[in-house]
């Protein structure tokens, strides 16, 4: 058993700590659910432009502000105030979720996860073709617009979908596991099977 892995709950309160010019603020809220987490994402649109050259400039829009509105949702106390940009920094220590490690294990992977409070492991099966195809078909949505542009919507949905049908088991978690690690770990399983594809292949 690894040492390091934590119990992630997702219905415990949680203390986020802030540091300001002004001193350290401590806000207190629940986690998301994985509808607000969503939600959240659809609002947030990614807008690529390419400059020419091989060159393309990305940029977030409505970024700060679904933030500061799902803040308004799960906070737990009414002070310290908080602007949007404030409520960004917030939801980036929630949504913590990096990939520490990717083993097959089996006909499947072995993902260890980094979450708030420690680390936790995720056993899937090896997705097929099809899954990988079907995963990136829904998980992004790509709109074309004018001046060179193109807007990008990501749905986590299609990654809680692909999560459920794949997952054999789990280590560090005292409930569900929440959207957002799911689409870590779906994201680094596909990663593993390209990566093994692109292997087989050979330089040639």
């Amino acid at each position: 058993m690894d040492t390091n892995i934590c119990v992630f709950d997702a219905t415990r309160p949680v203390a986020i700590n802030l540091r300001t010019p002004a001193g350290v603020k401590t806000v207190r809220v629940r986690f998301p659910s994985d509808e607000e987490w969503m939600e959240r994402q659809r609002r947030r649109k990614v807008i690529i432009k390419q400059l020419g050259r091989g060159i393309s400039e990305t940029s977030v829009l409505n970024l700060e502000e679904a933030d500061a509105a799902l803040l308004a949702k799960i906070r737990q106390d009414d002070e310290p105030a908080v602007d949007a940009f404030e409520a960004t920094k917030i939801f980036e220590q929630l949504s913590e979720a990096e990939v520490d490690d990717v083993v097959q294990a089996g006909d499947g992977f072995r993902v260890t996860i980094r979450v708030m409070g420690g680390n936790t492991v995720h056993l899937v099966q090896m997705p097929s073709a099809e899954d990988a195809i079907r995963y990136r078909r829904g998980f992004a949505r790509v709109l074309d617009l004018p001046f060179n542009k193109q807007e990008l919507t990501v749905n986590l949905g299609a990654a809680g979908s692909l999560y459920r049908k794949l997952t054999q088991s789990t280590e560090g978690y005292a409930g569900a596991v929440p959207i957002i690690h799911q689409a870590v770990a779906v994201k680094a399983a596909i990663d593993a099977l390209d990566a093994g594809f692109q292997e087989s292949a050979g330089p040639n």
